[in-house]
C-alpha cells in the first residue's frame, strides 16, 4: 500500500456486490457519509483493510467545486484518502446504530 491508485472505476456502473472479497489484493476505501452509509459500511468493512467515512460538511469545505457529479466526487475522495487528508467522521458500531434506530422510531 504505497498510496498509488491501482484501479479507477465508474461509480455509476460498478455494482457493490463486486466488492465481496474478489479483489486482487488488499484495498482501502472511503465514502461520504449519507443516510445509507451504515449498511454500505457494514457490507464493505469485512472485505477492506481499512474503510473510512468522510465528514460531509468538512468535505464540502475542502472540495468546493463547480463540477459536481459522482465521478468527480469519488475522485476527490480517493485523492484525499491517498494523501491522508480525508476529513473522517466517527462510525458508531452496528449495535449502537441499531439501538439508536429503535429508540428513535420505537420499533
Amino acid at each position: 500500500m504505497d498510496g498509488c491508485a491501482t484501479r479507477k472505476g465508474d461509480s455509476r456502473t460498478q455494482r457493490i456486490n463486486q466488492v465481496d472479497g474478489k479483489s486482487a489484493g488488499p484495498w482501502l476505501g472511503a465514502m461520504e457519509a449519507t443516510i445509507f452509509t451504515g449498511w454500505v459500511y457494514d457490507y464493505l468493512k469485512p472485505h477492506a483493510v481499512d474503510l473510512k467515512v468522510a465528514h460531509p460538511e468538512m468535505l464540502k469545505a475542502i472540495t468546493a467545486a463547480k463540477k459536481k457529479n459522482d465521478r468527480a466526487d469519488a475522485e476527490k475522495i480517493a485523492d484525499l484518502l491517498r494523501v491522508n487528508l480525508l476529513p473522517e467522521c466517527y462510525m458508531l458500531s452496528e449495535e449502537i446504530r441499531e439501538l439508536r434506530r429503535i429508540l428513535a422510531t420505537g420499533t
